[in-house]
């Protein structure tokens, strides 16, 4: 496609080469735009408010010699509107513009007040800081790999181990002697605790509604208001290993005293744990093919970030939407998309 991918709007023109991938619609209905004005499309796909804001961060500079038609083929995210809001995204920009993005934002987070909910879900594709101390904003991201890497030894060493006192126990076995196959449904159960509590705290703690309240804003941003700001950030899409211990070891003491064998089920949450993790970076970075189960996944969480905030909570699974009717049928295409 070469080193540019330029488009037209309103008469400025903007390189979307960085967008490409990351494109909820697929490279594939981007790449029929190159050189041509985007705003038919934009307006006939139900590109939300937001959408017209984030096109800022690609402008290059007046429009030059961009001309063309635009297809009529469909996008992955629909949303019913005949314009886009021109009061709305001003507004969108002004709340921008309150803020020095050059700057960590955690302490700047107070000139968005009340605003901070139509804020914080109105994406941006740029950079974010978050503390001006260097320890601690290398706690509040991380390389999608090292996530793996810390959790899989841990994972197979309590394997082992339990394993080892439950099950291939010898003579030292106690009362509580296990068999393989139920070592097995017990750390199954502890999967299917997971999900429960994947929904839960995507639901009730990550998206939960600070107000106006400064400290309730900044400890929302904090733990996942970040994300739904700069989605497109490779850094901060999976849970920094410190930051999930923690809250493992949290959740493992709250739960403790209604499990039967809570350490199988511990084991059997970590492996849902870290699939989900693993999960949540690809279907935002990676590119499954048309048919498979985690592009329909990409596609659903696609429209939880860009079209339904408050649906579509599942990521490993839309189970849990289903049973607290927060589930959201993405439209069906005629193509596949390609990212």
């Amino acid at each position: 496609m070469g080193s540019e991918f330029p488009v037209a709007f309103d008469g400025r023109s903007y390189d979307l080469r960085r967008f490409l991938r990351d494109h909820p619609g697929g490279v594939n209905t981007l790449e029929r735009y190159k050189g041509k004005s985007i705003a038919q499309a934009m307006k006939m796909y139900g590109h939300s408010n937001s959408a017209y804001h984030m096109l800022g961060d690609f402008k290059v500079g007046e429009l030059g010699v961009l001309t063309g038609d635009v297809s009529s083929n469909g996008r992955i995210i629909t949303k019913e509107e005949a314009n886009r809001d021109e009061k709305e995204i001003a507004h969108l920009e002004e709340l921008e513009s309150r803020l020095d993005w050059s700057k960590p934002i955690f302490c700047q987070l107070g000139a968005i007040g009340s605003d901070y909910d139509k804020w914080v879900h109105s994406a941006v594709f740029r950079d974010c800081r978050l503390f001006a101390n260097p320890i601690m904003e290398s706690m509040t991201y991380t390389q999608w790999y090292l996530v793996p890497t810390f959790w899989i030894p841990i994972i197979i060493y309590l394997m082992v181990t339990t394993y080892g006192e439950y099950v291939n126990c010898g003579g030292a076995c106690g009362s509580d002697r296990l068999t393989s196959l139920q070592y097995l449904l017990h750390l199954m159960s502890g999967i299917l605790i997971w999900t429960i509590l994947e929904y839960s705290l995507h639901r009730w703690v990550f998206h939960f509604s600070p107000g106006s309240n400064l400290i309730l804003i900044k400890i929302h941003f904090l733990i996942h208001g970040i994300h739904h700001k700069v989605p497109f950030d490779g850094l901060r899409q999976v849970f920094p290993p410190i930051p999930a211990a923690l809250l493992a070891f949290l959740l493992y003491n709250i739960l403790y005293p209604f499990l039967s064998y809570p350490i199988m089920k511990l084991i059997g949450g970590l492996i849902g744990y870290l699939i989900y993790d693993m999960i949540h970076y690809y279907v935002h970075h990676g590119s499954p093919k048309d048919g498979t189960y985690l592009y329909a996944m990409k596609r659903y969480h696609s429209n939880h970030h860009f079209v339904n905030h408050d649906k579509a909570y599942g990521i490993s699974s839309k189970i849990w939407d289903h049973v607290f009717k927060t589930f959201v049928q993405v439209k069906k295409l005629s193509f596949s998309l390609r990212w």
